[in-house]
Order: structure tokens, then sequence, then C-alpha cells
């Protein structure tokens, strides 16, 4: 009878298992600002408490705070603007130099396909590609999906003002929901999620501004084009795990090798930067960190890997925290002990 009881759960939590990942993947428009907002909500929430200790009034307070993310918002998107019209202006000398740069290349493709391949003309083909009849043809899918990000980025911004506005009374919600007797496991599980996340965070962020402050000075000091750019990249690349500093060196590893004549100055630009990526990521974040995480490396690669096919850029950039909220979740369900094992370094 307890071993057909044991089958029975085991067939009914593989089930409600597909039936949430169904509901997440469907889902995915309204769970992602949901969830970005949460976690935002989480990082500014000591920010409110130091709000609340000076008597600030709860509507004041997430209005500072709605108003900073806003302006650090149009900050970035100022910075990517500018740099795209710098590197614009600077497309002449850009394709001139991939121009000189590929000649091997262009003999190689010659001797293979038998005719040659006119750079020149391929550049005027893109560049009358791209142009305002291209634009008009294509307006509705430009559109549709300059619509779909302000979408997201409203629903965050509503998200994340309601949160702000309850958070710091969660722990009367978390007794009016499970009353005395199950309020202090659910507030013990919050904590639990709360503490990964923020400890994840603020050190992530202090090793990504870092990361990106160090690369930008080190393209500056190789005379490297458009190294605060870089450098930006490599901070916000940096959040995503395990493979996000690398992919940001692959644009400064290209820009290298358009810009410099030498070979050994583009390796030893790349040999720098990524030392000193592997500096503060394998030692320097590691002894701040510590096992606030509680997620092994396995874990976190594969949270990566499910949470990127799951809902895309979005969700590989948030797999660690969703990865955190997933193991506490599950620890406080019967039964999956192993998973939780499988997922996570014991605390301490």
């Amino acid at each position: 009878m307890e071993r057909d009881l044991s089958t029975i759960r085991i067939i009914l939590i593989f089930f409600a298992g597909i039936t949430i990942l169904f509901l997440l993947h469907l889902l995915q428009e309204l769970l992602v600002p949901l969830l970005l907002a949460m976690f935002i909500a989480l990082l500014m929430q000591p920010t409110l408490v130091w709000f609340e200790k000076r008597k600030f009034p709860l509507w004041l307070s997430v209005s500072i705070i709605w108003i900073f993310l806003l302006l650090l918002f149009f900050i970035v998107g100022a910075v990517i603007y500018q740099t795209g019209r710098d590197i614009y202006l600077e497309k002449e000398f850009i394709f001139a130099q991939v121009q000189d740069k590929s000649t091997g290349f262009l003999t190689l493709y010659e001797r293979i396909i038998g005719k040659p391949l006119d750079l020149t003309h391929l550049l005027d083909k893109v560049t009358s590609g791209i142009s305002s009849e291209f634009i008009m043809d294509n307006s509705s899918s430009i559109f549709g999906k300059l619509g779909t990000l302000f979408e997201e980025i409203l629903l965050t911004a509503i998200y994340l003002v309601l949160i702000l506005s309850g958070i710091l009374k969660y722990e009367n919600y978390f007794m009016y929901l499970g009353g005395e007797a199950k309020s202090t496991r659910y507030i013990k599980a919050f904590e639990e999620v709360k503490n990964s996340i923020v400890s994840y965070m603020k050190v992530k962020l202090i090793i990504s501004l870092l990361y990106g402050i160090g690369v930008a000075i080190i393209c500056w000091a190789f005379g490297l084009q458009f190294a605060f750019f870089w450098g930006f990249i490599g901070f916000v690349l940096n959040f995503l795990p395990v493979f996000g500093a690398i992919i940001g060196l692959v644009p400064v590893f290209l820009m290298a090798l358009i810009q410099f004549n030498s070979i050994y100055t583009v390796v030893i630009l790349i040999v720098i930067s990524y030392a000193f990526h592997f500096l503060l990521s394998s030692v320097i974040e590691p002894i701040y960190l510590g096992n606030r995480t509680a997620l092994n490396t396995i874990a976190v690669i594969t949270g990566l890997l499910f949470w990127g096919y799951l809902w895309g850029v979005y969700g590989m950039f948030l797999s660690v925290p969703l990865m955190v909220l997933t193991k506490v979740i599950l620890s406080q369900i019967e039964g999956t002990e192993v998973i939780v094992r499988l997922l996570g370094i014991q605390n301490e």
C-alpha cells in the first residue's frame, strides 16, 4: 500500500512538473517582468528600510527608487545610442581596416570559388539595404519588437511599484497566509531566498563593475577604440553566469583584430583581459560570495541552459536567482530532498 502511494505521488509530481513548465513558457510575457521586478525589489528593500527609519512616507520612498531606476535605464540607453553613433561615424575606417586585413582571406576565397569577392560592392549593398525603404517595409516587425520591449518595461515598472509598496509588510502577509503555525516556516524560507539573492546580486554587481572598469582601462591603455563601451559590455555580460564575461571579450577581440596590425598586441590584450576576469571570478568572487547562493557549479550551468531555453536571454540572466528560488521551494516539499541535495551545497 505504501509503495503504491509512493508511486502515485511520484507520478503526480512528474505531471505537475510538466504542467508548471508549460505554464512558465506560456505565461513568459507576464512572469519575466514580475520576477525581474521582484528581484529588483529585494535589492531595494534595504533602501526602503533606510527611508522608513528616517520617517520618509512610503509613496515618496518608492517614487525616489523608481525615478532613480528610470534615470539609470535612460543613461544605459544613451550610452548604447552614442556608442552606436560613434561606430557608425567610423564605418569607413573600420571597413578599410577589414578590407586590408582580409586580403589573404579574399585570395583564398577567389581560389576556391573561382571569382573574386568585392567587399566594396558588398558594403554598398548592405548600406543600401539599410535605407528608408527597408525600414518602411519592415516597420511592422521593428515596431512590434519595440512595442513588446516597451510593454515588458512598463509591466516591470508597475510590478515594481506594487511589490515595493508591500515588501516591508511581508511578515504580516505570511502570518495571514499560514497562521501562527506555518508563518514562521514561510518567513524563514523567504528570508533564505532574500538573503541568498541579495548577497549574490550585491557581490555580482561589485565584481561586474570592477570587471567593466578594468576592461575599459585595459582597452584604453592599449589604445583600442571605444574602450568605454567594451567595458560597459563586459559589465553587463558578466551578470550572465559562467560564460558572460568570455562572450563579452569577443567584440574586444574582433575590434583589436580590425584596429591593430600586430597579432601579438591582440593576443596580449585578450590574455590580460581574461586573466583579470579569472582573478575576479575564480579568486575574489568566491571569497566574498562563499556558500550564500547554496548552489553548486553543475546546478548553475544546468539552470543557465534550462532557463535560457525556456525564457531566452531573460532566463539566462535570471537563472541563478531562479535556481535559488527553486531550491528553497523544493526544500519545503516533502519527498524532494534528493533534488535539493543535487542542486545545492549544504549550508553550514
